[in-house]
């Protein structure tokens, strides 16, 4: 997997999709990129603070759906 993506006020945030576009039913989430469905709609005409909040839930949510490594 990629890196979290990180930005700052001023950044241009790039979609985060890895082309992996599977939807998982257990997080109702993109296996890929684990954004929700409606996430991803939104994401070509979402503004940058939207985008931001996307990132961060979908980085919960695969911080929750994938285990730290040892």
């Amino acid at each position: 997997m990629t890196e979290p993506a990180s930005f700052s006020s001023a950044a241009t945030i790039d979609s985060p999709c890895l082309g992996v576009c599977i939807i998982d039913a257990r997080i109702a989430a993109c296996y890929g990129c684990f954004r929700t469905i409606a996430e991803i709609s939104a994401w070509p005409t979402a503004t940058q603070t939207e985008k931001r909040a996307i990132v961060t839930a979908m980085e919960e949510r695969r911080r929750a759906a994938i285990p730290p490594k040892d």
